[in-house]
This record gives structure tokens, sequence and C-alpha cells, in this order.
């Protein structure tokens, strides 16, 4: 006896091949099967007994395309295929998600489909051929049709081509007229694969529930109170350290809202609040909540920690850090000053402390940069991290980079049992400062490179990739743009380091500062003298060439030595009194190969110059020839430009690169107190 045949009509190869695939598998031992693909071409004429399409789209476009005669028709129903379902599960619950198929009707169908199995934590939303957007859909789930979804859209899961469902199979026996036998054996065959897939639902089910009893026991024995909100504002977390805050009593929170158990300054905190932590007084007890959005679960979670103990957590890590030498030591108020520039340094500092950006400090050998690199690291958001500064010039290029990097165990001889860490690591979530930054070598500096665009390391001799999250704050004495120019600074490092920069000025241009500064170190000193005027004097008028470094060594010495109440010109160290250098005699200098009007225009130049200066403005030449109209003199931009020029070549000024302006050299002071008072 022959048996019973049936033809397949699907719509694309791949979906014939898996329907093909499921009919042979439950049906094969008993029918033949012949199958086509609408997409790949039908025969002009189609004669068969039974006739299943794959769904209503097909069975009209298979009767457009050719003439089809057949005795049954079985116009198919589909469900998801189970194999694929757990897929599914693990899709954030109340997720909006886009399903997508290539037929309208069938996607609501498909949609209607998995909500009567249970697949109901996550929102559906039918796919439109020509709609563009979707809004707040993070995924989509397509049935083998992924090249339809929204390329917009970050998380795409191919659930595959789905299969016949029971009644289509049933159907399907029927017409075949197979005996009663053979439709329980093909039925079994059937519920063998949903059975299979209940016992794997059911095992992941259980692993679930104990991950959650697990999760809910660590919650609960963590110190400090957790609560945890989703979109609809309803309780998911609330642990037992929270319920005795709020000493509360009822045993099942979850899911309950959030205005019913806590107050509306609370509230008010979690749902719209700006800042990430606030402070609360919750039944007597001072409590400081912090806050934080975990965007992708649509959650906020909450904790709540004791002020108290916060502060004894937050000393603790301060010691430890202390034993270790880890802190910055110095804030904005350790630096001394009132002059104009020393205030707009600390101004920009401050401002810059708040940024994430790299900075580079410029400035000569003692201005205090590393008090600087201190106090911007105190006012950052990384103040509870480390601190740690290394002096570049000061090492080798090998212990340099075994100190920024560290090695692995064996990587030299000597090297540490274990390897040791580097300085970036050890830096981490904090702030290192790398002084001198020009004197490291090209090699150095294209790891550094790395460092600063990759946010990572690898340690010498090793082949791990740690990620570091480190702030660089970095400084020269040297003019990094000339060492550019001679190929002994890359210039995209150069670039990568200078987003944030200032420039702190030397001690000889704000010499109003140091008797603030005199009386600092002594008073620091602890010891109880005065200062000669002319001590004073002298040290105002001497040029500092080793700034405020020079200066404090100045001062301990005297302090050291002096016998008496007061310091005077006896207590100068011997090789003060070497450097300092007679007043040039560039007063004598009168222009002599200039006219009188020349000299003149010189002279007004100089005081328009150091007034600017003397306001902590360095002088343009633009407004230097704006204020000339108002005197006899009226120069104009190109002649202040030539003077300023000249007076360069004399030492009397030094003109700064574009926006820099000019600014008066004490040789330039002095010339001007000199012609002044022989008027």
């Amino acid at each position: 006896m022959s048996r019973p045949s049936i033809t397949l009509v699907a719509g694309s190869n791949k979906t014939r091949i898996v329907l093909h695939d499921q009919l042979d598998q439950l049906l094969g031992d008993y029918v033949e099967i012949h199958s086509y693909a609408v997409d790949e071409g039908l025969p002009l004429l189609l004669d068969e007994a039974i006739v299943v399409y794959s769904s209503k789209v097909i069975y009209r476009e298979a009767n457009e395309q050719a003439t089809i005669r057949s005795t049954h028709t079985i116009v198919g129903k589909r469900t998801i295929n189970h194999e694929q379902i757990d897929t599914l599960f693990d899709i954030p619950e109340n997720s909006n998600v886009l399903l997508v198929n290539d037929d309208f009707d069938e996607t609501v169908d498909f949609i209607e489909s998995l909500y009567q199995l249970g697949i109901n934590h996550i929102q559906f939303v039918p796919f439109r051929k020509g709609q563009l957007f979707y809004e707040h859909i993070d995924f989509a789930v397509s049935p083998g049709e992924t090249q339809l979804c929204p390329p917009f859209i970050k998380n795409i899961i191919d659930i595959h081509v789905r299969l016949f469902d029971m009644t289509t199979i049933l159907k399907i026996v029927d017409y075949c007229e197979l005996n009663e036998g053979i439709t329980i054996r093909i039925s079994e065959r059937y519920i063998r694969n949903i059975v299979e897939l209940q016992r794997k639902l059911l095992l992941a089910e259980h692993k679930t529930k104990q991950i959650n009893e697990h999760l809910q026991d660590v919650v609960n024995s963590v110190d400090d109170g957790i609560l945890a909100i989703n979109q609809h504002q309803e309780i998911t977390v609330f642990n037992h350290r929270l319920k005795a805050l709020f000493q509360l009593s009822v045993q099942e929170i979850s899911n309950m809202p959030l205005t019913a158990i806590l107050g509306e300054d609370i509230v008010d905190f979690i749902l719209k609040g700006e800042d990430t932590s606030k402070f609360f007084n919750i039944n007597g007890i001072e409590v400081v909540l912090y806050r934080f959005v975990m965007s992708r679960e649509n959650t906020i979670v909450t904790t709540f920690k004791s002020v108290n103990q916060a502060f004894e957590i937050e000393k603790t890590a301060q010691r430890q850090l202390r034993k270790r030498g880890f802190y910055a030591k110095y804030d904005l108020t350790d630096i001394i000053g009132e002059h104009p520039s020393i205030k707009y340094c600390k101004q920009i500092a401050k401002k810059l402390a708040l940024s994430e950006h790299p900075i580079l400090i410029h400035g000569e050998t003692g201005t205090g940069k590393e008090l600087f690199a201190n106090a911007m690291h105190r006012n950052s958001m990384r103040k509870n991290g480390p601190f740690l500064a290394i002096n570049c010039s000061a090492l080798t290029e090998n212990l340099l980079e075994s100190e920024l990097f560290g090695y692995e165990e064996g990587t030299f001889t000597g090297a540490q049992r274990g390897g040791k860490k580097g300085l970036f690591e050890l830096a981490d979530n904090g702030t290192i400062f790398l002084d001198e930054i020009g004197d490291i070598s090209l090699s150095l500096q294209a790891h550094l490179l790395r460092v600063l665009q990759e946010q990572e390391i690898r340690r010498i001799g090793g082949n791990k990739i740690i990620p570091i999250n480190v702030r660089i704050i970095a400084a020269t004495n040297k003019d990094i743009r000339d060492k550019m120019r001679d190929g002994s600074f890359r210039p995209d490092l150069f670039y990568r380091l200078n987003v944030l920069n200032f420039t702190i000025s030397p001690l000889r241009e704000r010499k109003s500062d140091i008797p603030l500064l005199v009386d600092y170190f002594k008073k620091k000193s602890g010891k109880w003298v005065k200062i000669d005027p002319l001590v004073l004097d002298r040290l105002v008028q001497y040029e500092w060439l080793g700034n405020i470094r020079e200066l404090k060594s100045v001062m301990d010495y005297m302090l050291t030595v002096c016998e008496n109440s007061t310091i005077t010109e006896n207590d100068l160290p011997d090789n003060f009194l070497q450097a300092e250098q007679p007043v040039a005699n560039i007063h004598q200098q009168s222009f002599v190969s200039e006219s009188d009007l020349e000299a003149r225009e010189y002279l007004y130049i100089l005081k328009k110059v150091k007034q600017c200066n003397d306001s902590g403005k360095a002088a343009s030449r633009d407004w230097i020839a704006e204020v000339s109209k108002e005197s006899s003199l009226s120069l104009t931009s190109q002649q202040v430009r030539k003077r300023l020029d000249y007076l360069e070549q004399q030492g009397l000024v030094k003109k700064g690169r574009g926006r820099a302006g000019t600014k008066i050299t004490l040789a330039g002071v002095d010339y001007l107190v000199s012609r002044l008072s022989q008027k």
C-alpha cells in the first residue's frame, strides 16, 4: 500500500527547510513529503492531494504564482521553536520588545500566542514595515527575519523559524487517514519535545529561585540599607537593615509602591534628586543616602548608610592611604600669595580640579607646581582616592618605566617576588602627578600616550592588559613646544596632556608676595624673630632664579643661624651674597642712538607695560597703542611692536607668544626707576 503524500509550500527556502525537517521528524515514517519555496518559484501546476501552506500570506502568494489543485488545503498555524523559548526569559522584566516578522497580521498573532504560552514578563510591540522610529525599545526579537530589524536597536535576538503547532500536525494526520496507533505515536513525538522544554524550564526556574534566595541572603547580610525600585516605582529590593531603620514589621514589601513606605522628602530625592547623595534624619538617626540609576534595567538603587559608619569607613580608608603615603598633603589655602597672578592661578586650579581631563602645569623650578597638583586632587571628585607623585627627571629611563608600570616576577635580576604594582595601578581611582614630564624619553612617551588614550597599562614582562582609572596631572619647567620642534617630545602626547593648562608666575614677577612668604616661613618655623627691613628689602630685590624653593632655603638658613631676636644682614647666607648681582648699569643707557622723541616713547611704553603687569596682566601692543592716543605721542600698533622688539633686545621686557602679551623684566624695572629718579 502506497504511503499518503503531502506538499509543503513555504515563503523562503530557509523556512521550507526548517518546516520540512519538522514534518519529516514527526511524519516521515508514514508520509511522503514534498516541499517548495515561493521565493524560488513554483511549478506552473501543482496537483496534490494535501497541500500545507506555511501561512495565510503564502497561501495567497502561491495561488497567484501557480495553479494549485488539492483535495485538502491546510493553512498552518505556527508557534515558537520550543528550543528557543528560554532566550526570551533572559530579557529583563518589563522591557519593551519589538517583535519583527515580514507580515503585520502574522506578527500580531505570534505575539498573542507568546502571551498564551506564559511569556508575559515583557511587553511586545509589533513591527510595521516602513515605520522608521520606535521609542524606548532596546530589544528586538525575530523568528528568522533579523535582516528586517531597525539598525538602531542594540540587542537583537533570533528565535529561529517558527514551527507548525500541534493543531496543524493533527489536521495533517487526519487528512492522511493514518490509524489511531500512528496518530498516538506522532502525538507522543510532538509532546516529547514540549516535555523536554518543560523540564528545562523547571530546572531553570529552580536554579533562578536558588540564585534569588542566595542574593536575598547576601543583601540581608549587608550593614547598609538597600532599596531598589522598578520603572513603575514599585519596590523590588528592601533588605532587613532597611526594615529595622524604618521600624517596619511588614514581612512582604516587594511590589509595594514607594510612597506607601517612605516619606515625601526621601521619595523626591530617589525619583528626582539631582545629587547622587544626600543627608536625612530617619527616626533620629543621621543617614546618608546614595542613589544611582541602572538604565538598562530601568531600576533605581538607593543605599542607606549611617553617617557615623560612613565617617568611620572614610577615616579608615584615609588612614590606610596615609600609612602608605598615597594622599595629597596640601590644599589651595597652603599656597601663599595675594598677587593677582597667583590668585588667578588658584581660581583656575579650583575650576580645573572638577574636570577629569589631563592637566599640564607650566612653571619654573620652585614655583610650587606640586603644591598645585596636591591642591587640585583635594578639590576634585577623586579626593578620597590616592595621590601619587613622581619626578620624571630624577630616575633613569628603565627605573622610571618600572616605577610607573610595574613588573612581573622574574622580569629582571632582583625583581620582587610576585612582581610589583606600578604607580598607575596604585593610583587607581585617584591622581598621579608626573613632574618634569618634558624630560622623559620618546619610548616612555609612547607608553604614556597609550595610558591617556586607552586608560590601560601592561606591566613590564607581562602580557595582561590592566584597566585603570587614573587622572594625570603633569608639570614642566621646559618649553615643550621647543622640544616638539627639535623632535624630543611627541606632539600627540603634548596635545593629549595639554587639554587643560595654566602657568605659574615666577617669584620675581610677583615680588609683592615675598613679605607674605617670609612671614609664612617664619611662623611655620616656630621662632619668634623679627626681620630687619634692610634684609627684607634685599630679599625683595633679589632675582630668585630658584623661586619659592630658593627663598625657603634662605629663610631656613637665616632662622637657623640667627642668635638674636632680629634677623639682620649678617644672617644672610654667603651663597646669597655671592649670587646677588649688582644692579645693571642699564640706567646709564639713554638710548643715545635714538632721538629725544624716541627715548620718550621707550620710557612711555616701559611705564605702560609695568602698569599693566602690576595689575596682574600682560601688556598687548594694541592696548599700548590705544592708550597712547590719550598722550602727546599717539603711537601706532606697528610703532609699538618695533619699540618692544628693541626693548626686548636690551633685556628690559620679555615678549610672550600670541595672547601672552609683554612683561617687564627686573632690569626694565631698575632702568625705569633710575630714569624717573633723574627727573
